[in-house]
């Protein structure tokens, strides 16, 4: 990184939201339950499983985890889902993605109880009522990203986005969520990465790239102080690098830092759904 100071600071943002929620569950005394399924031995997915338990572990929150190996029938990871369904202690269910290849993602997640979907897996789906409310779940990165984006204190309404990534799925809940903030959004799906030199988004007031390709976001693509969220995990090495460019913190100082940006904050969002399913 070429600049020192870090203005989207996703680590310190997650971990004032997590005080906060810890005050919130011992003030009200919550008991709180989180499965976690975790399929295959995809190391990256280790990691993550591991610290959203070690964070239940500061808040309070009891983690069940279920491992299970590649080779399990999807018969027996639906079987587990219903099972935590129906299981009255149980707060909220996450499903660790990615499934290995094999499994048939989309039947899987739609197994779980939008009553526990925690990860707001299911957009546009409304939780149970509460006090004649209906609660919205939305997911944690989505959530993360427009925390970060509000961090630049820039005016929003009016405002151009384009969100670069792989996921339909992903880019059309997060478009969903940044119009719903007055927000002009376009979507460039799988850009090769031949195509790295002559893509430009400089007309973009915000960027939020998810590609998992190193430093394929340059300077000379980017506005001046325009605001970029980089989704982007890469390893290499046993190092963890972001879609981003450092040099692109020459043209602007506004850009989320991988790691410590979007992935701290997303834990922190991942919990405070939780309280709001209970």
């Amino acid at each position: 990184m070429l600049n020192n100071q870090v203005f989207l600071d996703g680590k310190a943002e997650a971990e004032k939201l997590i005080n906060s929620l810890k005050q919130q569950i011992a003030q009200k005394k919550m008991n709180l339950s989180l499965a976690v399924i975790l399929v295959g031995n995809n190391p990256a997915s280790k990691v993550y499983v591991n610290i959203k338990e070690k964070r239940a572990k500061e808040l309070g929150v009891e983690f069940k985890k279920y491992i299970l190996p590649a080779t399990v029938s999807e018969n027996k990871i639906l079987t587990l889902i219903n099972k935590l369904n129906n299981n009255k202690k149980i707060t909220g269910i996450l499903l660790q993605l990615p499934l290995p290849k094999k499994f048939k993602t989309n039947k899987i997640i739609q197994a779980i109880d939008i009553k526990k979907d925690v990860d707001g897996l299911c957009p546009s789906l409304l939780t149970k009522e509460r006090g004649g409310v209906r609660l919205l779940i939305i997911s944690p990165t989505i959530q993360a990203i427009s925390h970060l984006i509000k961090l630049s204190k820039i005016r929003l309404a009016g405002k151009k986005a384009v969100i670069l990534c792989h996921s339909q799925e992903f880019a059309q809940s997060l478009k969903q969520e940044l119009c719903r903030q007055k927000i002009s959004v376009d979507v460039l799906l799988k850009p090769p990465i031949k195509t790295h030199n002559s893509l430009s988004v400089i007309h973009y007031s915000i960027v939020i790239i998810a590609l998992g390709k190193k430093y394929f976001l340059k300077s000379k693509m980017i506005k001046k102080n325009a605001v970029i969220i980089d989704v982007g995990i890469n390893r290499v090495d046993k190092k963890i690098f972001g879609d981003v460019d450092p040099r692109c913190f020459k043209k602007t100082k506004y850009i989320s830092p991988v790691p410590g940006g979007v992935g701290p904050l997303t834990v922190a969002y991942l919990f405070k759904n939780l309280i709001k399913l209970k």
